[in-house]
C-alpha cells in the first residue's frame, strides 16, 4: 500500500490528521485556478472564461469539462492546465513547517525516508 506524504507524517508520529487537513485546505487555497492558468498562458480569453463560469452556475461540471463542452479547449489542453495547475502547488511539507506544525529538521529526514519507501 503506498500512502500519501501526510499519511506517512501522520503515521510516523509527527503531526496529527488534523494538521494535515489544515495543510491540505491551505495548499488547495494557494493552488492557481486553471481559469487564470489559461488566461496567463493565452489559452482562453476573459470572455471566455466568463462564459465558462457562468455555464459552471448551471452544471456540477468542472472548468475544465465545461470549457471542453463549450469549444473552447482541447481534452489535451486542460491536461496540460491540470498539470501546471498541480505544479503551482506549494508542498504540503513546505505547508506544514509555514504553519509550525513540523519542524525543517524533522521534515528532511521524513522526506527521503518517505522517497525511499515509494522507490523514488
Amino acid at each position: 500500500m503506498i500512502l500519501h506524504f501526510g499519511q506517512f507524517l501522520v503515521a510516523r508520529g509527527l503531526v496529527s490528521k488534523e494538521d494535515v487537513y489544515e495543510a491540505l485546505t491551505e495548499q488547495r487555497r494557494k493552488q492557481v485556478p486553471i481559469g487564470k492558468l489559461a488566461l496567463l498562458n493565452r489559452m482562453l480569453s476573459v470572455h471566455q472564461v466568463h462564459e465558462i463560469l457562468d455555464a459552471q452556475l448551471s452544471s456540477d461540471k468542472k472548468f475544465g469539462e465545461m470549457a471542453v463542452e463549450l469549444g473552447f479547449l482541447q481534452p489535451e489542453e486542460v491536461e496540460r492546465l491540470l498539470q501546471m495547475q498541480r505544479q503551482s502547488r506549494p508542498p504540503l511539507g513546505e505547508i506544514l513547517v509555514a504553519m509550525g506544525k513540523l519542524s525543517r529538521s524533522d521534515l528532511e529526514p521524513a522526506l527521503a525516508d518517505f522517497q525511499r519507501e515509494r522507490g523514488e
